[in-house]
C-alpha cells in the first residue's frame, strides 16, 4: 500500500498570498502535480490538516476543487486553522460517532487500516483529545486487533523541543492515546502535520512522522521600522510518501519540490526535559 500525505496547505477565503508572501494556491496546484507524477501512484492520499488559513466556507471549497484534481482518492482532517463546521460542509458527510466529538471516522478500504483523529478545539491555541475519542479509539482497535492501522490527525503527540509549537501542542488525552497504542501494537504508524517541517520519531513505540508544510516554510525574523513583520521562506513545498508492505512495515520518504533536500528533524523525549 502506497500513501502520500500533504499537509498544511493554507488556502485564503479570495486566494491573496499568506503574510503577504506565500502564493498557497500555486504551492498547493505544484504539489497536486508532483503526487500526480509518482509512479507508481499512490492509493490514497492523506491530507492532514490546517487546509485553510482561516477557516472560511470559501477557503475550504477552493481546498476541495484544487484537491479533485489528484489522481487518488483523498482523505482530510481539520488543523487548528481550520473551522469543524467548513470541513464538514464541504468534505462531508462524516460518519457521526456519537459522543466522539470532533470528526473521527475509520477507513476500511485498503490494506492498511486508517484512523482519522481531530485535536482541534474552538481555540487555534489549544488542542485536545477528548476522552470521548479515546473510547472510540480504543473500541476501533478492539473490533480489529491484528489489522495494520495508521492514525492521523493534525497535531502531532509528542513534544518538538520548539516552544511555540509545545505551547499549542495536545494538552489532553494524548498519554491515554499512547496507552492504548502500546497495549494493542497494531498500528503501524501516527501521520501528522502542523509543525510545517518533517520531524519524526517513536511514541509509546510506534513511528511518528510530520510532514512538511505544503505552503513553505517561513520564518518570521524580527520586525521593519514600520512594524511590519519579516519573513523569509525557508523551504519549498514538500509532501511525504508512505510505502507499507507486510514483510518491512511502513518507510517513508521525503519529497520536496525544487531540487529542496533536508533531513528529518527529531522531537524532544516525552516528557520533553526543561531548558
Amino acid at each position: 500500500m502506497i500513501v502520500a500525505q500533504i499537509s498544511d496547505p493554507h488556502l485564503t477565503a479570495d486566494g491573496a498570498p499568506v503574510h503577504g508572501v506565500v502564493d498557497a494556491d500555486e504551492a498547493l496546484r505544484r504539489t497536486i502535480a508532483a503526487v500526480n507524477a509518482l509512479v507508481p501512484q499512490p492509493d490514497v492520499v492523506l491530507v492532514t490538516g490546517d487546509l485553510t488559513h482561516d477557516g472560511a466556507l470559501q477557503a475550504t471549497h477552493r481546498v476541495r476543487c484544487l484537491l479533485m484534481g489528484l489522481h487518488a482518492p483523498v482523505q482530510v482532517v481539520g488543523g487548528n486553522h481550520d473551522l469543524r463546521n467548513s470541513v464538514r460542509a464541504v468534505f462531508g458527510p462524516f460518519p457521526e460517532v456519537d459522543g466522539a466529538g470532533g470528526i473521527v471516522y475509520a477507513v476500511e478500504d485498503y490494506a492498511v487500516r486508517l484512523l482519522a483523529l481531530d485535536a482541534s478545539t474552538d481555540d487555534p491555541f489549544r488542542s485536545t483529545l477528548p476522552e470521548s475519542q479515546v473510547v472510540w479509539l480504543a473500541a476501533r482497535l478492539a473490533e480489529a486487533p491484528t489489522r495494520p492501522t495508521i492514525l492521523f490527525l493534525h497535531h502531532p503527540p509528542f513534544d518538538t523541543g520548539i516552544a511555540w509549537l509545545d505551547e499549542m501542542g495536545i494538552a489532553e488525552g494524548r498519554h491515554e492515546i499512547g496507552a492504548l497504542i502500546a497495549a494493542h501494537g497494531n498500528v503501524a504508524a501516527i501521520l501528522c502535520g502542523h509543525l510545517h517541517r518533517p520531524m519524526r520519531g517513536q511514541w509509546y513505540g510506534v513511528p511518528v512522522l510530520a510532514a512538511p508544510s505544503v505552503m513553505n516554510r517561513v520564518i518570521f525574523s524580527g520586525y521593519r521600522d514600520d512594524d511590519t513583520p519579516i519573513i523569509t521562506v525557508t523551504a519549498p513545498p514538500g509532501f511525504v510518501v508512505h510505502h507499507w508492505s507486510e514483510a518491512s512495515g511502513l518507510c517513508s520518504t521525503l519529497h520536496f519540490l525544487d531540487g529542496h533536500a533536508e533531513n528529518w528533524g527529531t522531537p524532544c523525549p516525552d516528557p520533553c526535559p526543561p531548558c
